[in-house]
């Protein structure tokens, strides 16, 4: 929905080297890849954020499945989303 916060919390993790295709070229640059964490009731609004602030015209924004976590800390992060103004 569009009131959600976007996360409870942000990891950003050391740069890394990527390699990859882009428009018939190889590209090879140096990136700062995120953690986000979110519900899924609030990823297309993070997504669709992400999209507007991004520089790439195709970024990786990808939902990785939550097989099982602490249950303390799952329910932290829904009542972050869903409380914070």
């Amino acid at each position: 929905p569009d009131e959600c916060p976007l996360a409870a919390c942000v990891n950003i993790l050391a740069p890394c080297r990527s390699v990859y295709r882009w428009q018939g070229k190889v590209e090879n640059t140096t990136e700062i890849p995120l953690l986000i964490k979110t519900t899924r009731a609030c990823y297309a609004a993070l997504a669709a954020r992400l999209l507007q602030l991004h520089p790439y015209e195709v970024p990786e924004i990808i939902a990785v499945p939550l097989v099982a976590g602490l249950p303390a800390y799952l329910t932290w992060v829904a009542t972050e989303v869903l409380s914070s103004p």
